[in-house]
């Protein structure tokens, strides 16, 4: 049964049941309600014949399920190698590690992520449930000491709702039509336990209890509490972390942002250049996130990958333009070998290389220099991609060989096998795991459940 579509369940269930039911849900019924969740959807007659229809029902169901089939180890790890790591280099108005821990109720963001971690395992060992009276049994006095209980107690309560919250938070989201109702946005996305009034809160969907302290997770909060400065910061802090990541290409030199103009101010450059040997590569970096209404493919969706994406394209493209010129302030840029244009997001675009296409955004003219091909990734794609060395030059010379409409798809590189990016890595192991090497999706039995 799709962990989507329980999940959905459970948001309809605490939205629209009640306790009255004389038959209790058995798994044969789970099994009927997925089928029909399967088929369920509620899809506009005038909206099929659109130019757009396609990508946006794609969307729709790329951003249902994919992101339970993400890893948390990346996600995890870029939480502290993003928003911890990279503070100590950049200015930031209102992001620091105090201003995180008040977000998450008084606990630094390294606690946090490790109390986080123990709720989901104990929960994901015990059916969903989570008991506050297991931190009172012996066997958990070890536990303890790596995770102390007020931190748990603390997140605990951060993460769990009521059914009347519940309800609250979703009428604050909902889109409201109905071709959006299955994929609505779901309060579990931010509560994952519910106290039902019994005390023991139970998470019907365990796998999102580990994203709430994911950079996605924590995006919203910031939002609540600073406002567009908390935004602010994190795009700052994304693009001096993806420059981190590009440091680790072999061969490669890398260049910041340039500014020019009127006594070397007023107009900025892509955020960074990769020169290697055969290839350069121009990154512009995004921060933006798709907001309820254009994950459930709404028409909004088209308006925020415009912002997101096109307005990339434009900065790229006035880049390669002032290449092409011969301006003075990119002297330093070489212009005799290919150049791909790479724009880089925080969360998976899913329907971004549909976008291009479809709207004719894909290859940059290069005016006196050839066209410059367009490809989107996410910050999960530079992390694997940049593991493969001295092979990340061929892999996408070799990719741009076979763009279609000038725009290339590197979502299929993945990590080099037996590898492991060190940045994720080093900011993995500054926690304190019960073992080791922890279970990577959160389902391990390194942590000892409620049941002993």
């Amino acid at each position: 049964m799709p962990p989507w579509g329980l999940a959905a369940a459970a948001r309809d269930s605490l939205l629209y049941g009640n306790e009255y039911r004389s038959q209790a849900v058995d798994e044969t019924a789970l099994q009927k309600l997925m089928h029909k969740f399967q088929i369920a959807m509620d899809i506009d007659d005038t909206d099929v014949g659109s130019k757009d229809f396609s990508m946006r029902l794609l969307t729709r169901l790329m951003y249902e399920q994919l992101p339970y089939q993400e890893s948390m180890f990346e996600e995890l790890a870029r939480s502290h190698a993003w928003l911890v790591e990279g503070l100590p280099d950049i200015d930031t108005r209102v992001i620091t590690e105090d201003s995180l821990a008040a977000m998450l109720d008084g606990v630094p963001i390294r606690e946090a992520i490790g109390a986080t971690f123990f709720l989901q395992v104990g929960a994901f060992q015990n059916d969903g449930a989570y008991n506050p009276g297991w931190l009172d049994q012996p066997h958990f006095t070890e536990v303890l000491k790596v995770y102390p209980r007020t931190n748990i107690l603390k997140i605990a309560g951060r993460l769990t709702t009521t059914p009347a919250a519940f309800r609250t938070a979703f009428n604050d989201h909902s889109v409201g039509t109905a071709t959006a109702a299955r994929f609505e946005y779901n309060p579990l996305m931010a509560t994952p336990f519910v106290d039902m009034g019994d005390g023991e809160p139970v998470a019907p969907a365990t796998r999102l209890i580990m994203r709430t302290v994911t950079p996605g997770g924590l995006y919203y909060a910031g939002i609540a509490k600073h406002g567009s400065a908390f935004a602010d910061d994190l795009g700052v802090l994304f693009e001096h972390y993806i420059g981190r990541q590009l440091e680790l290409i072999e061969d490669a030199k890398i260049e910041p942002e340039i500014v020019f103009g009127k006594h070397g101010g007023g107009q900025k450059s892509i955020d960074w250049f990769v020169i290697l040997p055969h290839l350069v590569i121009l990154v512009e970096v995004k921060s933006s996130r798709l907001g309820p209404a254009a994950r459930a493919g709404e028409a909004t969706l088209v308006n925020s990958l415009s912002n997101t994406l096109g307005g990339a394209r434009q900065q790229l493209s006035r880049t390669v333009s002032n290449l092409a010129d011969n301006h003075p302030a990119f002297n330093h840029i070489p212009t005799n070998r290919p150049m791909l244009g790479l724009i880089v997001t925080a969360e998976p675009f899913y329907s971004g290389t549909a976008y291009l296409l479809n709207h004719d955004d894909a290859a940059i003219s290069g005016g006196r220099l050839p066209d410059v091909p367009i490809a989107t990734v996410s910050a999960r794609d530079i992390e694997h991609l940049v593991t493969h060395g001295r092979d990340v030059e061929p892999l996408l010379l070799a990719k741009m060989a076979r763009s279609v409409g000038g725009v290339v798809s590197l979502h299929d590189i993945g990590k080099k096998v037996d590898a492991e990016n060190p940045i994720l890595l080093n900011a993995w192991n500054a926690y304190p795991w019960p073992t080791g090497e922890a279970h990577r999706d959160g389902d391990s039995s390194a942590t000892p459940s409620g049941n002993g």
